[in-house]
């Protein structure tokens, strides 16, 4: 409708355009590639300004739920180039200057940017009153400061804010602190959540004292800030573990398991029988393992045709600490019936009590976590391991029908 009006302001801005995209700047100085780069960036500071007063009239109007779409935002980002992110912080802009006139109007006069309104649409939120009360004080200094610095004002007006309607954000900081860990596709850890600012603090001194930076000396290239704080990272993991195991814990350790055919550069046809993987990551390339293998010590488990462990050859009641390995690598974690306690918070069970002339074995031991270990004695439960490799838990009244719940195996070892 409005793209074949020669007066549309949309259609003469895109003509425009496109002959800024056709421009020759091969000629020009340098100084002048910067000027026109800043214009460019200065008149899309324009049009989006011009684009948030429009979002906030529209969301007024709820033309969006004309669409069929749940919400602005997902109209947005399904109608326009933006992502699910930039819609959310557009409405949230457009809803800022619709209903705060002085702040609308600061940005349609070109006082304050696009950039200020980003730092306060989420800082007024749920403070809409004391926004009002002191947003002729904001706006003066966001005509002042660039973004970077009126965000470091806008952030103690948030605290005064907070503290005001008895709502201290240091309270609220410690109520949403969180710190998530998850393993990527590609086998690498993604580490992600919000820190409280002392957290933050201990975080970024101790990576700087962990891993300085380099020196630049030889052949090899400096790290990046990135890569010396991962780097950084791991060191202190290493050394608390390390101090921690000096008291009395296992010493810090990184358990690779890999089958034989992998570890020596042929890994199986069939992905089902490969084994190579990391405690608490799971499978990791084979560059990877063969370089933790450079320099580690290597436990050998040899497996039966059946991919049944092997008996170790002794029979001793305290389990040792390779007989604990090769239950991990079976089990995996807590055996019973639909429990799925990792194996670090578990005990070694025997099938048949030791008292009762049970052997101390791969054959005859499992792993349980400490709730239902405790139900396999205290409880009187019974626990039956089948030769398919799942096992079955037998309560001990007599009244009660055997429950024959059974779980699915966990995958085992390769044969060498």
């Amino acid at each position: 409708m409005f793209g074949s009006d020669p007066s549309d302001p949309l259609r003469r801005i895109r003509e425009a355009t496109a002959e800024l995209a056709g421009e020759d700047w091969s000629t020009w100085t340098g100084h002048g590639r910067t000027q026109r780069l800043v214009e460019l960036l200065a008149l899309i500071e324009r049009l989006r300004a011009a684009a948030i007063a429009r979002v906030g009239e529209w969301d007024a109007r709820l033309d969006w739920a004309g669409e069929g779409a749940v919400s602005p935002r997902a109209c947005l980002a399904d109608q326009a180039p933006v992502t699910r992110l930039e819609a959310s912080r557009l409405v949230a802009m457009g809803r800022l200057c619709r209903r705060h006139g002085a702040t609308g109007a600061a940005l349609a006069s070109g006082e304050v940017t696009c950039a200020h309104l980003e730092v306060l649409a989420p800082m007024i939120r749920h403070r809409e009153q004391e926004y009002a009360a002191n947003e002729e004080t904001l706006l003066d200094a966001a005509r002042e400061l660039s973004a970077d610095g009126f965000a470091v004002a806008a952030r103690y007006w948030r605290s005064a804010a907070d503290d005001a309607v008895g709502e201290p954000t240091g309270r609220r900081h410690q109520e949403a602190r969180n710190l998530h860990v998850r393993v990527t596709l590609q086998g690498m850890g993604a580490v992600e959540g919000d820190l409280d600012a002392d957290t933050t603090a201990l975080l970024l001194e101790a990576l700087e004292l962990a891993a300085p930076p380099d020196r630049g000396e030889g052949a090899e290239l400096p790290r990046t800030l990135a890569q010396r704080r991962h780097d950084g990272l791991a060191d202190i993991c290493r050394a608390f573990l390390d101090r921690a195991g000096a008291g009395g814990r296992p010493a810090a350790a990184v358990h690779l398991v890999m089958d034989r055919e992998t570890a020596c550069g042929h890994p199986p046809i069939d992905p089902r029988r490969i084994r190579c993987e990391l405690d608490h990551v799971g499978p990791v390339p084979f560059d990877t393992a063969r370089r933790l293998a450079c320099d580690c010590a290597v436990a050998r488990v040899i497996m039966g045709a059946s991919s049944e462990l092997l008996d170790l050859g002794r029979s001793r009641r305290l389990v040792t600490g390779a007989l604990r390995r090769a239950l991990e690598i079976r089990d995996r974690g807590c055996v019973w019936p639909g429990c799925d306690r990792p194996a670090a918070w578990c005990d070694v069970h025997h099938l048949v009590p030791w008292e009762h002339g049970g052997p101390t074995n791969v054959e005859n031991c499992c792993l349980l976590c400490r709730r239902h270990h405790v139900l396999c004695h205290e409880g009187g439960w019974t626990l039956r391991r089948h030769h398919d490799g799942t096992y079955q838990a037998i309560e001990p009244s007599p009244d009660v029908m055997h429950r024959h719940r059974r779980r699915r195996p966990r995958a085992r070892p390769i044969a060498a």
